[in-house]
């Protein structure tokens, strides 16, 4: 019996080269792929924060807004006129802080503590753009006077505007006032992840 020996033959040189190679750029494609997952995955997280302070400032602002001209013993206006206080009649006030957009400052008054009385600084509010932040009113500082607090920070989002823009219209013999409030802001570390929100307050407690 004439017996024989199998030869086993492995990869050549060139070959195994290539399989190398092919091997670099399937981790390369990957490499990129994931990289640029994170990235969507990133900026979808920046965005969905923006929108969420974006939200949050609005909804604090529109909620405020509503209560302007608001006193507890508004039922005074019909039975018993002369009694009635006028200190929240006509307090919307709309202007601007120097140096910033025009209709960019908001300030208006109501009865917080539904006293029926106005307590003076306590019962002042509003709203406005100061050096791309939104400031609350504190006191009963001015538009144009220092003494506001800072809403927002500028680590965070820049507010790149700010609008509150009044108006009156009678319906059913009743006056009402109607609010647009326009907010827009921006990304700090990413000026171009942006969010603009406009809404519409209807105030009823304006005489």
């Amino acid at each position: 019996m004439i017996s024989g020996h199998s030869r086993q033959r492995g990869l050549s040189l060139v070959e195994l080269m290539i399989t190398i190679s092919l091997g670099l750029l399937l981790m390369a494609a990957l490499t990129a792929v994931f990289s640029n997952t994170l990235g969507v995955n990133s900026r979808s997280l920046q965005q969905s924060q923006l929108n969420e302070e974006a939200n949050a400032l609005m909804a604090l602002m529109t909620g405020d807004l509503r209560r302007a001209g608001y006193r507890a013993d508004a039922e005074l206006l019909i039975t018993d006129p002369a009694a009635a206080i006028t200190a929240f009649d006509n307090s919307i006030t709309i202007t601007n802080y120097s140096g910033e957009p025009a209709n960019s400052c908001i300030s208006f008054s109501y009865d917080e503590n539904k006293n029926g009385l106005h307590d003076g600084a306590a019962e002042n509010f509003g709203y406005r753009l100061q050096g791309a932040l939104v400031q609350r009113r504190q006191s009963s500082a001015s538009c144009t006077s220092n003494g506001w607090q800072s809403l927002t920070s500028t680590d965070m989002v820049r507010v790149t505007g700010l609008t509150f823009t009044l108006t009156e219209r009678m319906l059913d013999l009743v006056n009402e006032q109607v609010i647009d409030v326009n907010l827009q802001l921006a990304l700090a570390d990413d000026p171009t992840l942006t969010r603009e929100l406009s809404t519409q307050v209807v105030i009823r407690n304006a005489f």
